[in-house]
C-alpha cells in the first residue's frame, strides 16, 4: 500500500478513478490520504493562517509603533509637568491648609512645625502693629568682652578663693563686690558667686535666701554667657528643695520648665533652652514618667531648632519690612516671597500676621524628589525644577514657572535623546524578529507536536509491552504450579520421589511468582514515594549515641559543642536504627547549620508517660511561630533573611516526619526567635501500629 506523501498530483488522480472502479487498495488509499488533507486543514485553519495574519499585523504595526514613540515622549513630557505642577500645588495647598486649620482651631503654630511641611524651619507671629510677638523676641546681648568687672582685682580675688575651696571667704569677699559694683549685670553676676559658695560651704539657709534674692530682683538680669540670673536661681533652688524635700523639688522643676517654655525666648540666646534641659535631666533621675520627660525634650528640641533658624533668617526677615511695614492683606490667603535662603510665605487672622520660613533648599530638594516618582526612574522623560537664571538642558519640551514660587520652573526634557533613537531601532528590529521567530516557532511547533505525539505513542506501547511481558511470566509459574498440583490432586505421582519433585517445583516457583510480586510491590513503591522501614524492639539511646559519636569530629571542626543526656533504665522502643539514624542527622545538620553562631547542640533522651521523647536542641536564630507547621512541608524554605542565607533543600525536615510517622510517632518543635530551637521526637514504648500497615 502507498503512503500517501508517495501519491504524486498525477498518480493522486489515477488512484481516486481506481478507488471509483472499486480497487480496495485504492480506496484505502484515499482513505489515508483523507486523513492527511483533513489534519493540513486543520493546521492551515488553526496555527498556518493566524500565523501569517500575525506576521502582517505585526510588519504592519511597526512603523505606527515608531511614530507613536516619538508622540509619546512629548505627551510624557508633557504629562510629567502637569503631574509634577499638580503634586507641587498639592504640596503648597496641604501645607496652608495645615496652617489655616491650626489657626481656626486655636492651636499653637510654633510646635511640632514638621506637621504643617518638612521645609518649615520658623514661624514668627506679629501684632496688629507690626511688631515680633511671638515665639521668640529680638533684642541686643552684651558679649563677652562688655563685662570689664570680671577684671577687676577683688573679682579675681574673690574667683581664686572660690577655685580654691576657701567658699566662706570667697562668699563674704563676693558679697562685698555685690554691694560696691553698679552695673546691674556685674551685681547679679556677683550676687549669683556669693549664693553659689554659701551653698558650697554648706550654708544652705544662707544660700536660698541669695537665690531668693536673685529671683526677684535680678530675674531678667541675662549673664554674658547668655543665661537669665532668675532662671539660674530658680534651678539651684528647686535642686536644694530636691534634696530635702523631694515631691516639693520636683514641682519646683516642673513649674521652672512650664514657666520658660510659656515664655518667649530671645533670638541670639540659647540660656533658656540650656536650663529646661538641665531641670528635666534632674525629673529623670527622680523616677518622673518618660513620656513626660520625652514631651518636654521634644518641645525644647523644636524650639531650639526653630530659635537657631530665627537666627540665620533674621537679616532676610528684615528685609522684607517684617517689622512694622507689612501691608495689609485680606485673611486666609497666602503670599509667597523668595530670598537667598527661605521661601516666605504669609498670612492673616483678623488680629495677628504671621510668616512662615521654608528652607529653600530643602524645600527644592523636596519638590525635586515629587518630580523623580512623577513618571518612575526608568522614564524616557526627566521631569524637574530649575532656578530661572539655570540654563535649559537640550531638547527641552517643557519649562513653566511655578506660581507660588516663581524662582524655579518646571522642566521637562528627554533623558537621553541618542540613547532614545537606539533604543526605538532596537524595538523595530526586535519587533520584526519576534513577528519572524513566532513564525517559525509555530512550524517547529507543529513538527515537535508531531514529535511529541509519536513518543507518547511509542510510550503508551512500550507500557502495553510491559504489561504483557508480566502477564506471561507471571502466567509461567502458575501454570507450572497448577500442573503439578493437578497431578497430585489426579493421583498421576504415584511414587514418593515423584510426589515430592512435585512439591519440589510447586515450592519454588511460588517463591518465584512471590519474588515477583515483591519486585511489582517495590517497584509501585518508589514510584509513590513510599519506603519500607525494618522496626524492632532495641535501644534507642545506643542508636542516638552511636549517631552523635559519629557526627562529633563534623561537629567540633565547625567548633560546635555537643552536650549529651542519655538515661539508664530506658525502655526498648520499636524502632529501624539506619531511619533513625538519618532522623538524628539531619536534626543534628539543621542545629549545626542555624545555631552555629552559638557554637552549642544538646542531645537529651528521657521518659515521659507512655513514650521516649529525644530532644535536640541549639541556641540559633529560631523559628517563627506562624511557619512551625510549614517547615515539615517538602521544599519548604523561611521567609527569615537569617535562615536563607543558611543553604538547604528544603526537604530535610519532611523526611524526618515521614520516618516518625512510619515509627508511629511524631515530631515537634518549640522555638523562639533569637533564642534558639529544640526538636521533639516522640516514639511510642508500646509496639507501633505502623507495623500492621503496608509500607512500615
Amino acid at each position: 500500500m502507498a503512503s500517501p506523501a508517495d501519491l504524486g498530483p498525477l498518480r493522486l488522480i489515477r488512484r481516486f478513478f481506481d478507488a471509483r472502479r472499486g480497487d480496495p487498495r485504492a480506496k484505502e488509499d484515499l482513505y489515508h490520504l483523507r486523513g492527511v488533507l483533513t489534519f493540513v486543514a486543520l493546521f492551515a485553519a488553526t496555527i498556518g493562517l493566524p500565523g501569517l495574519l500575525l506576521a502582517y499585523y505585526g510588519i504592519a504595526g511597526i512603523r505606527a509603533q515608531q511614530d507613536a514613540a516619538r508622540a509619546q515622549v512629548a505627551n510624557d513630557a508633557e504629562l510629567a509637568a502637569d503631574l509634577l505642577g499638580t503634586q507641587i500645588e498639592a504640596e503648597f495647598k496641604a501645607f496652608e491648609d495645615s496652617a489655616l486649620g491650626r489657626l481656626t482651631t486655636g492651636k499653637s503654630m510654633h510646635a511640632r512645625l514638621g506637621e504643617l511641611s518638612p521645609a518649615l524651619r520658623v514661624v514668627y507671629r506679629f501684632d496688629e502693629e507690626g511688631q515680633l510677638a511671638a515665639p521668640f523676641l529680638v533684642a541686643e546681648r552684651r558679649g563677652v568682652d562688655e563685662a570689664p568687672w570680671r577684671m577687676a582685682e577683688a573679682w579675681r580675688r574673690a574667683a581664686d578663693l572660690e577655685q580654691g575651696g576657701e567658699y566662706g571667704a570667697a562668699a563674704t569677699l563676693w558679697g562685698r563686690i555685690q554691694h560696691r559694683v553698679g552695673d546691674p549685670v556685674a551685681r547679679g553676676d556677683a550676687l549669683f558667686a556669693r549664693a553659689r559658695c554659701l551653698l558650697r560651704a554648706g550654708d544652705v539657709r544662707g544660700a536660698e535666701a541669695a537665690f531668693g534674692e536673685l529671683a526677684r530682683e535680678h530675674r531678667q538680669v541675662r549673664t554674658v554667657e547668655g543665661f537669665r540670673l532668675g532662671d539660674l536661681a530658680r534651678f539651684k533652688l528647686a535642686e536644694i528643695l530636691l534634696a530635702r524635700e523631694p515631691d516639693q523639688g520636683v514641682a519646683a522643676f516642673q513649674r521652672l520648665i512650664a514657666d520658660l517654655l510659656g515664655e518667649a525666648w530671645t533670638v541670639g540666646e540659647g540660656g533658656e533652652a540650656a536650663v529646661v534641659q538641665r531641670a528635666l535631666d534632674n525629673l529623670e533621675a527622680t523616677g518622673t514618667p518618660q513620656e513626660l520627660v520625652r514631651r518636654d525634650r521634644d518641645t525644647v528640641d523644636d524650639r531650639q531648632a526653630q530659635l537657631y533658624w530665627a537666627g540665620v533668617l533674621q537679616a532676610e526677615m528684615d528685609s522684607l519690612g517684617a517689622k512694622g511695614r507689612l501691608l495689609r492683606q485680606p485673611t486666609g490667603k497666602f503670599y509667597y516671597t523668595a530670598t537667598d535662603s527661605a521661601v516666605w510665605a504669609r498670612t492673616w487672622t483678623e488680629t495677628d500676621q504671621y510668616l512662615f520660613a521654608l528652607d529653600a533648599d530643602l524645600l527644592l530638594k523636596r519638590l525635586r524628589g515629587l518630580g523623580e516618582g512623577a513618571l518612575g526612574v526608568n522614564s524616557d522623560v526627566v521631569v524637574t525644577l530649575l532656578a530661572v537664571e539655570d540654563p535649559s538642558p537640550p531638547d527641552v519640551r517643557v519649562r513653566r514657572p511655578l506660581s507660588r514660587a516663581p524662582q524655579w520652573s518646571i522642566v521637562a526634557y528627554p533623558r537621553d535623546p541618542a540613547a532614545l533613537d537606539r533604543r526605538q531601532s532596537e524595538d523595530v528590529r526586535r519587533s520584526l524578529g519576534i513577528v519572524l521567530l513566532s513564525v517559525v516557532m509555530i512550524v517547529i511547533g507543529a513538527f515537535l507536536s508531531a514529535g511529541l505525539v509519536r513518543r507518547e505513542l511509542d510510550a503508551a506501547r512500550l507500557k502495553s509491552e510491559f504489561a504483557a511481558n508480566v502477564s506471561h511470566e507471571l502466567r509461567s509459574p502458575i501454570t507450572q504450579i497448577r500442573l503439578k498440583a493437578e497431578a497430585l490432586q489426579l493421583g498421576l505421582a504415584e511414587t514418593p520421589e515423584s510426589q515430592a519433585r512435585h512439591y519440589d517445583v510447586i515450592v519454588r516457583e511460588a517463591e518465584r511468582l512471590s519474588r515477583m510480586v515483591d519486585n511489582m510491590l517495590d517497584f509501585a513503591a518508589i514510584e509513590r514515594g513510599q519506603k519500607k522501614y525494618n522496626l524492632r524492639p532495641g535501644d534507642l539511646a545506643a542508636t542516638v549515641q552511636n549517631v552523635v559519636e559519629s557526627a562529633r569530629v563534623a561537629m567540633e571542626m565547625r567548633v560546635m559543642q555537643v552536650e549529651e543526656s542519655y538515661p539508664e533504665d530506658l525502655p526498648p522502643v520499636w524502632h529501624d536504627p539506619d531511619a533513625i539514624a538519618q532522623v538524628i542527622v539531619n536534626l543534628l545538620s539543621n542545629a549545626a547549620k542555624y545555631g552555629q553562631d552559638a557554637g552549642w547542640i544538646g542531645v537529651v533522651i528521657r521518659s515521659a508517660p507512655g513514650e521516649v521523647l529525644v530532644e535536640v536542641s541549639d541556641r540559633g536564630i529560631g523559628i517563627d511561630a506562624a511557619e512551625t507547621q510549614a517547615i515539615f512541608e517538602q521544599y519548604y524554605r523561611s521567609n527569615d533573611p537569617n535562615a536563607r542565607r543558611r543553604k538547604g533543600t528544603g526537604i530535610g525536615l519532611t523526611i524526618v516526619k515521614y520516618i516518625m510517622e512510619a515509627h508511629g510517632g511524631r515530631v515537634t518543635v518549640h522555638s523562639t526567635l533569637g533564642v534558639g530551637t529544640t526538636f521533639v521526637l516522640h516514639f511510642p514504648i508500646q509496639r507501633p501500629a505502623s507495623l500492621d500497615r503496608q509500607g512500615a
